[in-house]
């Protein structure tokens, strides 16, 4: 498959950072693409974990209703005596 970019702002560019990293303008173009697309994938990442972050609170809050003023612990997985794992 073929690309053929016509704009003198894209041919400068690529030259430019060709002659600086010493690399073809194809290959100046492609690490371009591969580090933007590589950012896009980190920055939907972070949006996704932020999400799963808000309903994992918003489901600790329902619990927490549901449960109301019952205090919950974890000291029955301890042994008293030692503090180790039941």
């Amino acid at each position: 498959m073929s690309l053929n970019i016509k704009n003198p702002e894209a041919e400068r560019l690529a030259a430019e950072i060709g002659a600086l990293t010493g690399e073809s303008k194809t290959a100046a173009v492609i690490s371009a693409l591969r580090e933007r697309h590589e950012r896009l994938l980190a920055k939907l990442r972070q949006a996704e974990d932020a999400a799963m972050a808000d309903d994992i609170l918003a489901l600790a809050a329902r619990i927490r209703s549901r449960v109301g003023g019952v205090e919950l612990s974890s000291d029955f997985l301890y042994d008293p005596e030692t503090g180790l794992p039941s």
